[in-house]
């Protein structure tokens, strides 16, 4: 078991990520947004830049606040963020994952667009 897991960490390329603020293990960065969300991000993005991660419970989540930068990531780089994540709800709910919601980016989607 031991092995397994320095294995896992010595073979993992080291990722950039975004910066992001401080988190709670089990609530993530919840307890940072008030009652005015808007606001909270806002505030979180005049410290963090425009691109952070929060999050959400367990769930790591990309912010983008710029509308040049939300052009740059939606335009320029849209093939990485077209498919949904597939999570062990989509798959026991929802077929497998199957259902039209949850189908990968592919052919039919661009054929449908056209």
């Amino acid at each position: 078991m031991f092995l397994k897991s320095f294995l896992r960490q010595t073979t993992t390329t080291k990722l950039n990520p975004p910066p992001s603020p401080w988190r709670l293990p089990v609530i993530g960065n919840l307890h940072q947004l008030s009652l005015h969300p808007h606001r909270a991000l806002c505030s979180l993005s005049h410290r963090y830049g425009p691109l952070m991660i929060l999050y959400f419970g367990r769930v790591p989540t990309l912010v983008v606040s710029s509308a040049d930068t939300a052009l740059d990531a939606l335009k320029t780089h849209d093939l990485k963020f077209s498919n949904r994540p597939v999570t062990k709800m989509v798959d026991k709910l929802l077929n497998s994952g199957r259902d039209l919601a949850f189908a990968p980016y592919g052919d039919w989607r661009i054929l449908e667009a056209g």
